[in-house]
């Protein structure tokens, strides 16, 4: 009973979570779409145009680091994607509202992209999905709720928000097409274990993604100037002035 009353509590806020359920119309979308015009191979020049490639980007195709959010790999991409934008980002719409959730998300992206192209492994890796905003929401909730709960995990926020930034971190340094001393071997030595896929994902994006949920949820936190605190400003200043007579 208490599991699903946990349940219960955690998928409420779906209810409320428009925006988070307007992006994910979107994303499907578009990936619909792009699987009915014969997906990947058949539109390549979509994913040139709007995917992310540092050649892209560098040549002047700017756009690339907001667009490659909409396109995906395929329907296990999209759908991962999906689950997370309604799990973590309806329960942030309840929070603080869906504008800025939107606001964190597309930061998430931005900041995802700027990070694939300073650890990208080639000038010619493509980057396409929504897993920097999906980080950035993360990373968004765990900053704001740092003591809270993860359920179903059994950890403090905190404690998995430190946790995925440092992995998806030393993940990125250790990809062996980057070959940085020592990291490089420790990748390797993971792939000759048979964990190829690991480098198969964005971790770099996810870092840079996750940075900036953290970085905006501790601006939201921000102490606020308010009459109040004015107030007591000018009285504290009255008082040293008085003691300096």
């Amino acid at each position: 009973m208490v599991f699903l009353h946990r349940l219960y509590m955690n998928l409420l806020p779906l209810a409320r979570a428009r925006v988070s359920w307007m992006l994910v119309a979107i994303l499907l979308a578009i990936h619909a779409g792009v699987e009915l015009a014969g997906g990947y191979d058949a539109q390549f020049r979509w994913y040139d145009t709007f995917g992310l490639w540092a050649d892209g980007v560098f040549s002047g195709k700017i756009w690339q680091l907001l667009t490659y959010g909409l396109l995906h790999g395929g329907w296990s991409h999209v759908g991962m994607n999906a689950a997370c934008l309604l799990l973590v980002g309806g329960k942030l719409e309840w929070q603080i509202g869906g504008r800025r959730m939107l606001a964190c998300a597309l930061l998430g992206v931005i900041a995802g992209g700027a990070g694939h192209l300073l650890l990208g492994v080639t000038r010619d890796s493509l980057l396409v999905g929504f897993s920097g905003g999906c980080m950035a929401l993360l990373l968004l909730l765990t900053t704001l709720s740092p003591g809270s709960r993860m359920f179903p995990l059994p950890i403090s926020a905190r404690s998995l928000g430190v946790g995925l930034l440092l992995s998806e971190f030393l993940l990125a340094l250790m990809d062996p097409g980057l070959h940085l001393p020592g990291f490089s071997l420790l990748g390797k030595q993971l792939v000759a274990w048979g964990h190829h896929g690991w480098f198969e994902m964005g971790h770099a994006c996810h870092f840079g993604g996750g940075v900036a949920g953290w970085l905006y949820g501790h601006w939201l936190l921000r102490p606020r100037v308010t009459l109040a605190s004015l107030h007591r400003e000018r009285l504290r200043r009255e008082q040293l002035a008085e003691k300096g007579k």
